[in-house]
Parts: C-alpha cells; structure tokens; sequence
C-alpha cells in the first residue's frame, strides 16, 4: 500500500492477514531521494511475502532483527577502548566526520548540525591521538613522551574506566607542574565522557562527574610591556634569530592588537588595501565567537603603521595566499600555530625584558589605547570582544570609523614610542565652547 498525506508526502506499508485473522499493516518507510525509492519499497514488500510464505510474521522478524543489531551494538560499545572512544570522539565531535564504510575513512559530516572545533588537531594532540597516515610536527618528535589519556589509559575498555583512573592520571599531570594542561585535558575528558553517554559508550552518569579541575583556578595574566620594553623588543627584532616573515608578523601583532591566530592563518584575500581593512572570517576567530548564532566576520581597520608592514610581508610571501607562508613540511600551508609563541621565548634572552608571549602583545596595544584615552567600548570593539549586556544585542553600529580612529592614534603612538619621542602629557580633545 502507498499512504499519500495532506503535504503531499507519502509512505508506503504492507497490508497482510495474521493466523489469527487479524488484519495488520507493517510500515515500510517513507518514498523520497532521502528514503525508500518505488525500487526498494516493492523488494521490501517481497521479502515480507517471502517471510509469510513460511509462516514467518514480518513484524515479529523485523523486532527479532532489531533486538539482534541492538544486541550486537551494545557488544561493540561494551569492547571498545578508551583509546577507541578518544578517536571517535576527535572524528565524530570534534571535526564533525562520520566514518564511510565504501571509502573506509572519516569523511565530513554534512547531515549532522555539528560545528567543527577551532584546530581540533589541537585537542586531539592533549588526548594523545594522532592519525596514522599522518605525521607528527618534527618538534612534538623531539620532545620527551608526554603521557596521555591515550597512552595512559587507552587499552582499557571504556566502560570499566573508573574515576579513581581518571584522577590519578590528572594528578600526574599536575604532579610534573603543567597545571594549565590538566585543566585543558579536564574539559576535553569532561566533553568526551558525556558524549560517550549520549552515544552509550559508557554507562551514564560517566566517570568524569564531580572531578574537580586539576589544576585549580587559573589566575589571568596581566603582562603588559612598558614603553621602554616596546621600544628594546621593537630594536632587538630586526637582530632576533627567526625568519623576516616571523619579526614582520610580532610587530604587526602589537600595531593591530588582533589574536596570534587571526594573524598565523591569515589569507591575502582577506585584506583590501584601497579600503585600508583586514576582514577576518568566523572561522578564524576565537571559539566564543564561532559558536555564537550568527558568527560574523571582525573587520580591523588597519592604520599607516600596519599598511607598511603587511607591504613588506606581501614582498616576502611571493605568489603565496598565505600572509605568512609555511616551509619544509608546511609548504603550500600557512605557519604552525606555535610559530610566533616559540619564537619570542626562544629569543627571551635577547629581547633583554621580563619575559612575555605574543598574546601579551595584544593586551600592551589595548592598555596603550585605554591610556590613550580611547573609550573603552571602542578598545573592546577593537579586541572583538563581548560586552555581554543587553545592549549588545540590539547595537547594530559597526563601530567601524571608532576602531579606525583608535588603530590609527595607537599606530601614531607607537611610533613616537619607538623613535623614542613619546609623549608624557596626552592631549585631550577639546570641547565645543571651552577656552584654550
């Protein structure tokens, strides 16, 4: 039988007599590209006479079926390791991939409402899982062995991992003092756990319930560089062992205040100099943004200072779409992610001040502009970060022209600052009507 609804959709059903003399109707499934073609639903419909003409009820054998691939499936959950769940969480949460039996690989999953993870490949390395046919940064190769869940813990069946496992393995990261790592590896065991739940990997509640943060509370850092650090670190780059691109790349970090990341992958197509603005698309912005309903790209007017940089950088990227072009293993790929954190603390000694990291660069520019007296609203607009009121929501300004109007005074700030004729007294507008 075919059963054609109100909308316009349509199912079809097998109609038949039981022993009993009662009359039943067995569903088949609904006709459509995505469902049952006329093909499929008239072989289905033949093997139920099939089934009857051996005094088989079709319904009985489709539950009978059904009990047997549950059963069956719950076996494989019940053997799968803990190293096995890591890899099917990487794939199937994180980069949102299901597995294709015809192809026997990950592939993207396109029906899922899953968003990919920022640089899962991140994640996946604090788990310890790398993919087999793909190498590991040469650097990772030199370290010493890290443990990891998946070398720690892999080898046990997921659903005989117990919180005690869990606990001493995070205690033994925070043992050797990486106390920011055990918290990231929390969250990551956190998420995992819960999914493994949802997906009946792991009996509920999980064993990750009420394990408390490693780590501890993670204090926020507050480096900012002084005038006279900006001034020495701006010196002592051109003199710094590490590539052009890697000292153009710092400096245009602390003239733009934008994130490391932002910068690393950045793409030449994402710059329109006529208009003098850097459009950095959602997909490169921090994972706040990313998962927000309606992710939108962050425009960053770019100052005098900034053109000239990203002029010489575009000399020393060639044909390449990256601003910053990777080499040896990354040719044709942008720079690792790490490129520029490892540059500055390699070159600690050199800089000649306390130490600090790329990131700090960003929060010296903002500090600056405050100091500046750039209304802190337009810093954070600058920043892209959320005010988190109400406001927020329905202010739909831009704040194009006050971004551009900050950008541009910190860039003539920082000038001054590097050729060493900052000013001590920062003038304030006037305002309309007030004496001289």
């Amino acid at each position: 039988m075919v059963t054609v609804y109100g909308n316009g959709a349509a199912a079809f059903s097998v109609r038949y007599t039981r022993p009993s003399g009662k009359r039943v109707f067995m569903p088949l499934g609904p006709y459509g590209d995505a469902s049952l073609s006329l093909a499929e639903a008239g072989a289905a419909y033949d093997d139920a006479l099939k089934l009857l003409a051996k005094d088989i009820d079709p319904i009985d054998e489709r539950a009978r079926r059904q009990a047997d691939a549950e059963r069956q499936r719950l076996e494989r959950a019940g053997s799968a390791t803990v190293a096995r769940v890591v890899e099917r969480f990487v794939h199937a949460r994180l980069r949102a991939e299901r597995w294709d039996d015809d192809a026997q690989a990950w592939v993207r999953n396109l029906r899922a409402n899953i968003k990919v993870r920022k640089r899962p490949e991140a994640a996946a390395a604090l788990l310890g899982y790398y993919e087999p046919d793909k190498p590991r940064e040469k650097r990772k190769d030199r370290r010493k062995n890290v443990s990891t869940v998946v070398s720690e813990l892999g080898a046990i069946k997921a659903r005989d991992i117990t919180k005690r496992d869990l606990v001493g393995f995070l205690d033994g990261i925070v043992a050797r003092g990486a106390l920011v790592t055990a918290n990231r590896v929390h969250a990551l065991l956190v998420q995992m756990f819960k999914w493994a739940v949802a997906k009946d990997l792991v009996a509920a509640p999980g064993p990750m319930v009420e394990i408390e943060r490693p780590g501890g509370i993670e204090n926020p850092r507050d480096r900012m560089l002084t005038a006279a650090e900006v001034r020495t670190f701006w010196a002592k780059l051109d003199t710094a062992d590490m590539a052009d691109p890697t000292k153009l790349a710092l400096k245009l970090l602390l003239v733009t205040a934008q994130r490391r990341g932002e910068i690393t992958f950045a793409e030449w197509s994402h710059f329109d100099f006529d208009n003098k603005l850097w459009t950095i698309p959602a997909e490169l912005l921090k994972n706040s943004h990313v998962k927000r309903k309606k992710p939108e790209a962050h425009k960053v007017p770019l100052s005098p200072l900034a053109l000239e940089i990203l002029g010489n950088l575009k000399a020393l990227s060639g044909d390449s779409k990256y601003v910053l072009p990777g080499a040896g293993t990354r040719k044709g790929d942008s720079y690792s992610k790490w490129v520029l954190s490892r540059a500055v603390y390699a070159n600690a000694k050199h800089f000649g001040v306390a130490r600090f990291t790329p990131h700090d660069l960003r929060r010296t520019a903002a500090s600056f502009m405050t100091m500046l007296k750039v209304p802190r609203l337009h810093v954070e607009k600058v920043l892209n970060h959320s005010t988190g009121d109400i406001a927020e929501v329905y202010d739909r300004h831009d704040y194009l022209p006050e971004k551009r109007a900050a950008l541009e005074r910190w860039g003539e700030h920082l000038t001054e600052v590097i050729e060493g004729r900052e000013r001590t007294v920062i003038p304030l507008p006037r305002v309309k009507g007030q004496r001289a």
